[in-house]
């Protein structure tokens, strides 16, 4: 048993450093105002292009503008959810922020969970997926590694999310860290949601092959 575990310890080491020593041998980039993320220059999909489909038939029966006010409230809700986690404090910026409620309803959940940071707002890279990503939320909860997506919107879409979350997951692991409980919170005016999401793997798998298909094909392969 002793036995079993020590090697699983060690393989679990030397995967990160074999994975840190590749990092080191590449460069990767995200950029914010276009969201593009490349490898040593050459550009690759991220996990919310891939899941595109899924949710490109609901997108696009709502407004241009009411797609905008979502899009902003969802940047700076994020933004100040990051600073808040990694200094613990309510800033100025934060009591002056339009979505101060949202700021609250993290900060009543922060509190409640009391999570231990690993990573939040990571850009992910991995040459070898094929895929990038940037995931909300990696933390430790009750000495569980949890992977932790949030959401300003009125409604959660549990079947984008199930999906989504594959791609971070897989992500994550190829930084030598495994998630237990993957989780959305869901901040509201008034409060939150917490709970778990049923990954689809299958559903992940057939995106991620069809978004290859049509670069092969808008690349002329």
């Amino acid at each position: 048993m002793i036995g079993c575990l020590a090697a699983k310890i060690v393989k679990s080491i030397e995967r990160t450093t074999k994975f840190q020593f590749l990092k080191m041998t590449m460069t990767t980039n995200f950029d914010e105002e276009t969201h593009k993320y490349t490898i040593d220059g050459i550009e690759y999909p991220s996990v919310t292009e891939i899941c595109e489909p899924i949710s490109f038939k609901r997108l696009d029966a709502l407004s241009k503008s009411l797609l905008d006010r979502a899009k902003q409230r969802g940047t700076e809700v994020h933004e100040l959810c990051e600073t808040y986690a990694l200094t613990g404090e309510v800033d100025d910026e934060m009591k002056e922020s339009p979505y101060l409620s949202y700021i609250a309803s993290f900060v009543e959940w922060y509190k409640t969970y009391r999570p231990k940071v690993i990573y939040t707002e990571k850009a992910l890279f991995s040459a070898k997926l094929g895929y990038c990503g940037k995931c909300d939320l990696v933390c430790e909860i009750d000495g569980k590694i949890f992977l932790i997506d949030y959401k300003a919107t009125s409604m959660i879409d549990k079947k984008s999310l199930s999906v989504q979350l594959v791609g971070y997951k897989n992500l994550l692991a190829e930084y030598g860290i495994n998630t237990e409980c993957e989780y959305v919170l869901h901040l509201k005016k008034d409060g939150y949601v917490f709970k778990p999401i049923k990954l689809d793997y299958e559903w992940f798998d057939i995106l991620l092959k069809h978004n290859k298909k049509l670069k092969e094909k808008y690349n002329g392969k």
